[in-house]
């Protein structure tokens, strides 16, 4: 490996680390807007909103280096990080707490991604990975176990969080086809978000709901969701996807569900059972094998 790529692999590493961290804290403070007076969709505009505000000067200026010939891939990208996957993330943490969401949402992304990205792009997937699959899974296995043999009250939330974690891995796919300046990437997803939401959003009672919730809960979802989660932390992970790979990049999301399990208990108070622990325990240990390669080369 040439000098000039170890730097590039580390920096990538980097990226994909903060971005995990933002995310852990992103899985409670979503949690605290939706199951308060917040719906979902509010959140979600909150989110796109600002974000767009903040993104559509970069768009305006990069417009020409967004590949209008790919029509269907950028509105896979548009979509699967945009609206649909926030609304099925925040509906499913409506029923599901912080740590069985953390569980299933990053989990599950990795897992997908490292499979759709050997079916669509030819990436390799070694030993490690296959044996941190079967690990991620095991935890998705256990958490809905114990879920079952609770009478099985949280399983559609479950559902949900998983079908957001499929979208994220279809957008994970397309931004590492395409290849954009991560920066232009999150531009796009914002502003497309933004244009498609807001209008429909203002003919509804959004507005009301927004002044109803108070200025405190709007701010906040507004700052972490717009700036944090869906700029800094976007620009970060789709750099980190152009330095390492889909897969590569996407095996370091699962390290925030004992983050974003921590910080939900303290922040929120929700209850850490027997099954989340073993689900937290299987998917960190996957974690730890399918990184372990990606890793030691940087």
């Amino acid at each position: 490996m040439t000098p000039t790529v170890l730097p590039s692999r580390a920096a990538g590493i980097a990226a994909a680390l903060f971005a995990a961290l933002v995310w852990a804290g992103w899985i409670p403070i979503t949690r605290l807007g939706v199951t308060g007076q917040l719906r979902p969709v509010d959140v979600t505009v909150l989110r796109y909103g600002t974000a767009a505000v903040l993104m559509l000067p970069v768009l305006w200026w990069q417009r020409r280096h967004l590949p209008w010939s790919k029509p269907g891939w950028l509105l896979v990208v548009a979509a699967g990080a945009g609206a649909p996957y926030f609304l099925l993330f925040s509906a499913g943490m409506r029923l599901a707490n912080s740590g069985q969401a953390a569980v299933f949402g990053p989990g599950a992304s990795s897992v997908c991604t490292i499979i759709l990205a050997k079916l669509w792009l030819g990436e390799r997937i070694g030993p490690a990975r296959l044996a941190g699959i079967a690990c991620t899974v095991g935890g998705f296995v256990w958490v809905m176990g114990h879920d079952l043999l609770g009478g099985g009250t949280r399983l559609t939330g479950f559902a949900l969080i998983l079908a957001a974690a499929a979208a994220w891995s279809v957008f994970t796919i397309a931004s590492r086809h395409l290849r954009l300046a991560p920066v232009l990437t999150v531009a796009f997803v914002a502003v497309t978000n933004a244009i498609c939401l807001i209008p429909w959003y203002l003919g509804t009672s959004g507005m009301d709901r927004l002044r109803q919730a108070g200025a405190t809960s709007v701010l906040l979802q507004a700052g972490y969701q717009g700036i944090m989660t869906g700029t800094i932390a976007m620009i970060s992970f789709a750099y980190a996807v152009r330095e390492l790979g889909a897969s590569g990049a996407a095996v370091f999301t699962p390290l925030t569900p004992v983050l974003a399990t921590v910080i939900g208990w303290w922040l929120l108070g929700d209850t850490v059972d027997i099954g989340t622990a073993g689900g937290l325990l299987a998917v960190a240990f996957g974690v730890l094998i399918g990184n372990r390669q990606a890793i030691r080369v940087a």
